[in-house]
């Protein structure tokens, strides 16, 4: 399996289906009365600790290339004749533009309703940069702040959680870059994220000093070979949330003191070895030929 941090757009299109699926069904009014008729208490008033844009924050979310709506364009949406029984389909122009009139003409022309239509009418795909991490936390946070029920307050704390890991990945991609142009920088650097992460703990001391050995081309023995991989496992067993660097200072680790199964680890291995001798970062590895 590839130790690979890329995100695909797959996850946030899930969502926005997710998302979007109590509104999908029937005409305006059964929508509003499914909703009315549920007895969750979040309905009275979102949250507010769960909140955190205010109304000016919509528009600094908003990129060079977001497509904004024009004031002409709401009016035709609140204006908008909704047909009985129509049905919500994600790839259906006229169905998502009979989605975004409900929204409009429930809840009027707020910031929240205007960046969820924007953001769903685009249709942004890709890798999920910090940037776009961002919207789609924004994203979340608007249908939680209209609709606010636990179905969309678990759809916010889930994508909160991966706005999080997209800003952690960001902050490790910044100190890659440091790491070819200054290790003992790196060093210092990587130590405090460790311990921001895990804790001021014996392991952290132990993968930082292998990772000082590595990246300074220092002798490392057999025994600073197994206490890294005990260190290792201990910080993240089988999961792939080390940043790539750790896991590449594990392979060395690995093809120092045994042989791997097969030859998938080596070659990974060697990826990571060509990278280094050619100053490029972790990050922009090509994985597509291991």
């Amino acid at each position: 399996m590839k130790h690979s941090k890329t995100l695909s757009a797959f996850f946030y299109l899930a969502c926005l289906i997710s998302l979007s699926f109590f509104l999908s069904c029937g005409d305006t009014e059964d929508a509003k009365e499914t909703t009315d008729s549920t007895s969750n208490p979040l309905l009275d008033q979102p949250d507010e600790q769960w909140l955190q844009l205010e109304d000016e924050d919509w528009e600094k979310l908003k990129d060079e290339n977001w497509v904004r709506l024009t004031d002409e364009e709401v009016k035709e949406l609140i204006n908008l004749d909704i047909p009985q029984g129509w049905g919500f389909n994600t790839e259906d122009r006229v169905s998502q533009k009979y989605h975004h009139a409900t929204l409009f003409q429930r809840f009027g022309d707020i910031p929240q309703v205007r960046f969820i239509v924007e953001f769903e009418r685009m249709g942004r795909s890709g890798i999920i940069t910090l940037a776009l991490a961002k919207q789609i936390a924004a994203h979340a946070e608007a249908m939680y702040f209209l609709f606010p029920i636990m179905d969309t307050r678990l759809s916010l704390q889930e994508t909160r959680n991966l706005l999080r890991r997209i800003e952690a990945q960001e902050e490790l991609r910044l100190l890659d870059q440091l790491r070819m142009e200054d290790p003992e920088a790196w060093v210092k650097g990587m130590r405090a994220v460790l311990i921001e992460r895990h804790g001021d703990i014996p392991e952290v001391d132990t993968s930082i000093e292998f990772l000082r050995k590595l990246e300074l081309e220092l002798q490392r023995t057999d025994n600073d070979c197994h206490a890294y991989i005990g260190a290792y496992k201990t910080l993240y067993g089988r999961s792939e949330n080390s940043s790539p660097y750790e896991f590449y200072a594990m392979l060395e680790a690995v093809n120092q003191i045994g042989h791997f199964v097969g030859d998938a680890p080596l070659r990974r291995l060697e990826k990571y070895r060509k990278a280094r001798a050619e100053g490029v970062s972790f990050y922009d590895i090509d994985w597509d030929d291991v």
